[in-house]
């Protein structure tokens, strides 16, 4: 490159500007090489070396590049730092850009496809156990739309939520790249922004109807405005990405806010369903509770837990198949090792449609199929089958003639790249079959060439190889060149190596002539049949992905069951009634954590009922309320998403809504402190908790003053008590706040119980009934390794603080007194003080004697006014 244009600059700038804020992939040879700002950024990512070459505008050019046959892990890097990536391919082979515009014609190149953390679906890119969801949002007439899909297996899904509700509805789905009209000011942080027209109503339906081969979409479900101008925004980002191929796409599946236990962000946070909080998926929920056998059916279960049901009626058809497959250990262990041996189909489906698949995805799918019927066929002849299990029996057959094609068709083990054929089985394609004899046939030509040849030259070291640039050759020694250099020698000079030159024959060009001529033939006969067995694929698409579904749900049951089995866990029983019965339960994860380390949980009882569904609980640090809290909060999580729970028993009554406000955090990016998030979320649980919602609390207003403190969590107990009756689960350490039980009927008292044992704390971790005896932050602070000298200072001023309690009625001394919530909700109006306003109107500067004269007189006025 020099300081004047080339037109392979040209090219690339103009592909550059197509590809926008995306780094740009351009393919040169057997690399694709990045440019300017996109090395940059890609060489600091990839740690690779950084370049450059020629110049542009009297400037170096930096450049890295990756290789071709490798470039699958670089993506996979990039995508994971938060890069997008366009790949410009070339569209036209050397020839053919020499025949269009003679020998200096530079080869056409062009963006084939954007690769984004939303639109993966390559086996190396994507993790085998969790979703991979594109989502769009956007605000129709005060209504939030919302469109979803899962890019690697179709699964597509379309909802609509009030605007406050959008937060939680994304932490739900957990997308990796959300798109939103361009311009809106309550886009989601990070959120990509497209043109506003994508997200039309009409044209969203539009699309859907194209897309699906249907007139209307009436037999889908029914879809608002919201959800389909979402929709039109998701399949236009989706053309966008694939330059006019569209993946796998399913029918969509509308779904209703009620349809799912409702949590906020700040609830799945705290309860760190799939995600723990320090990032990943080690200490989660789902790390402790899955023991699914294949990668669909971990990304179902993840599903079933960020989504629980609030149907009884659901939930109980899930129970049922687990329970089944829980009283039946052998029938469970054959069906998970089958299961474990089966291939991801709905993936392997998901690349074959979207034109990326492979001859190892057509096997998948194969083999796939075929395991599913065998399944199929072994639990129908299994006598007291649950409903759901019947419900998915039908799903895993119906496809032998596809299977029948494919294992006629392929190899037992095809390869994952087709450029070299050698994928269709023999006996196929009698054609096919008599090009690859011929080709073989040469080949054995060319062997029996070479012992001709050592035997004509008795050159006993010459070889007939093979490589890409000159095709076959002769190659000897140096050192016996000569005597085919001779010009009667029937060899003619290809080319002279360090220690070798090569040669080539009149026999060994025909030969090799015919290996071509048949070679290609033979591949083009195998991509034949590879578009034609890939078209058979696409035509049953929704009936695989049925049945992928189907192994995805048996899967996660038989996993269930098997966790079950394994934690001695309890299968719950679900109940209309505004209860909470458990009897011995656990905190998975923590358990989890304890059994590791060769400890034992401690299992504590809750039982919460109308006449007492508010526990207010006390007790020192470290003594076990936090997972207390939580670990109802999991077990009622876990049985409304059809799993059994860790518990010796469990009764419960059905939960529209969750929350959890466990444990707060600065969020900086917010402007927003820890006890300012405290607040947003206790505020957020006092306007939505129902009587039918359950709620977890802990140490409410401990991030302000005492005073302040103490008023806020006796107002947020009361609102909880009297306004939404909802069950409630407070930890305090305010002692005050036990005085509230004279007056709250439906609220009792209870404790983590701790003891001192020769100075030295030890925490029971058992709770019991009624206040807590005395507060034990000073032994936690000793058991925490704080200095003595500091401790002894703390008990001697903590000895006057309580002298001075007794003497005075402590913190909450009058607060008996004071009106329930209900009755003191009337807010009182400060009063206006007229005169201090006016005094700060004016503008004493500008007044003239007589101005502030009457000034003065008005004051007069107003000032008799407000003491009557």
């Amino acid at each position: 490159m020099t300081a004047k244009s080339t037109p392979m600059m040209e090219q690339y700038h103009a592909l550059k500007r197509e590809a926008g804020d995306c780094l740009l992939f351009y393919r040169m040879g057997d690399f694709f090489e990045l440019f300017f700002d996109d090395a940059r950024v890609a060489a600091g990512v990839l740690d690779i070396a950084l370049t450059t070459r020629g110049e542009h505008g009297g400037e170096a050019v930096p450049m890295c590049g990756v290789p071709v046959h490798s470039a699958e892990g670089y993506l996979a890097r990039l995508i994971r730092a938060g890069c997008r990536v366009a790949i410009a391919e070339q569209v036209e082979t050397p020839a053919e850009a020499k025949k269009r515009g003679g020998s200096k014609a530079l080869v056409k190149r062009d963006i084939v496809r954007f690769v984004t953390a939303g639109t993966l679906t390559e086996e190396a890119l994507l993790e085998p156990r969790r979703a991979n969801v594109l989502a769009a949002v956007c605000e129709v007439r005060g209504v939030i739309g919302a469109a979803s899909v899962d890019v690697s297996t179709g699964r597509m899904a379309l909802e609509e939520c009030p605007p406050d509700r959008l937060g939680a509805a994304l932490a739900r789905l957990g997308p990796s790249e959300v798109v939103v009209p361009e311009d809106w000011d309550d886009a989601p942080g990070d959120a990509i922004p497209r043109p506003r027209g994508d997200f039309a109503s009409d044209g969203g339906e539009t699309q859907l109807k194209a897309v699906h081969g249907v007139a209307t979409l009436d037999g889908f479900g029914a879809f608002t405005r919201p959800m389909l101008a979402a929709a039109g925004g998701l399949l236009a980002y989706l053309d966008h990405a694939g330059r006019g191929k569209l993946p796998l796409l399913l029918p969509p599946v509308a779904h209703t806010g009620e349809a799912a236990l409702a949590m906020d962000e700040a609830t799945r946070a705290s309860l760190e369903i799939v995600e723990a909080q320090q990032g990943g998926r080690a200490g989660s929920l789902i790390a402790a509770v899955d023991r699914c056998a294949t990668g669909a059916g971990a990304r179902q279960l993840a599903e079933d837990l960020s989504a629980p049901l609030t149907d009884a009626g659901a939930i109980e058809a899930r129970l049922a198949l687990v329970g089944w497959l829980h009283a039946d250990p052998l029938l469970r262990a054959d069906l998970r090792e089958v299961l474990r041996a089966l291939p991801d189909i709905g993936r392997a489906l998901g690349r074959i449609v979207a034109e990326r698949g492979s001859p190892r995805d057509l096997g998948q799918v194969r083999d796939g199929l075929a395991e599913a019927r065998r399944v199929q066929d072994h639990l129908k002849g299994k006598p007291d089958r649950p409903a759901l299990l019947d419900a998915l029996l039908p799903a895993l057959g119906g496809h032998g003639a596809l299977v029948d094609l494919l294992q006629r068709a392929l190899v037992p083990a095809p390869p994952t790249e087709r450029q070299n054929g050698g994928f269709i089985a023999e006996g196929y394609d009698a054609g096919l079959d008599e090009l690859r004899q011929t080709s073989g046939n040469a080949r054995r030509a060319i062997a029996a060439l070479e012992a001709r040849y050592r035997g004509d030259t008795g050159i006993s070291a010459l070889k007939i190889k093979h490589n890409g640039v000159l095709g076959y050759f002769i190659e000897v020694p140096a050192k016996h060149a000569d005597a085919l250099m001779a010009a009667d020698s029937g060899f003619t000079h290809r080319q002279t190596m360090a220690g070798a030159v090569r040669f080539n024959s009149l026999g060994l060009h025909e030969e090799a002539a015919r290996i071509a001529e048949a070679g290609g033939h033979a591949l083009a006969a195998e991509e034949a049949h590879f578009e034609e067995l890939t078209g058979a694929v696409a035509v049953a698409r929704e009936a695989i992905a049925e049945t992928a579904a189907a192994l995805a749900r048996l899967d996660v049951s038989a996993g269930n069951a098997e966790r079950a089995a394994e934690g001695d866990w309890a299968r719950p029983e679900i109940v209309e009634d505004r209860c909470l019965e458990i009897a011995g339960g656990r905190h998975p994860v923590v358990e989890a954590a304890l059994a590791k380390a060769g400890e034992r949980f401690v299992a504590n009882d809750c039982t919460l009922a109308p006449a007492d569904r508010l526990w207010l609980i006390g007790g020192p640090n470290m003594g076990g309320k936090s997972t207390f809290l939580r670990q109802n909060a999991l077990i009622v999580l876990l049985a409304q998403a059809g799993c059994f729970v860790p518990a010796a028993s469990a009764r419960i009554g059905l939960v529209d809504r969750l929350f959890s406000r466990v444990g707060a955090s600065d969020n900086l990016a917010r402007g927003r402190s820890t006890f300012m998030v405290e607040m947003v979320e206790t505020a957020a649980i006092l306007s939505q908790a129902t009587e039918r919602s359950f709620v977890i609390l802990d140490e409410v207003g401990r991030g302000t003053s005492t005073y302040d403190g103490l008023a806020l969590a006796w107002a947020v107990v009361e609102a909880v008590h009297e306004t939404n009756r909802c069950r409630c689960l407070f930890a305090t350490h305010y002692h005050e706040l036990s005085r509230l039980a004279e007056t709250c009927d439906a609220l009792s008292l209870h404790h983590v119980r701790a003891r001192e044992w020769k100075g030295d704390l030890v925490l029971l971790h058992e709770l019991a009934e009624g206040p807590a005896d005395r507060s034990y932050g000073l032994a936690v602070a000793r058991l925490a390794g704080v200095p003595e000298q500091v401790v002894a200072r703390a008990k001697s001023v903590l000895d006057k603080l309580e002298k001075g309690r007794a003497e005075t009625g402590g913190l909450a001394a009058g607060l008996g007194d004071l009106p329930l919530f209900a009755a003191a909700s009337v807010v009182r109006e400060e009063p206006i003080d007229t005169v201090r306003e006016r005094l700060r109107e004016l503008d004493v500067d500008a007044l003239s004697p007589r101005d502030a004269l009457d000034a003065l007189y008005r004051l007069k006025q107003d000032a008799g006014s407000t003491e009557s």
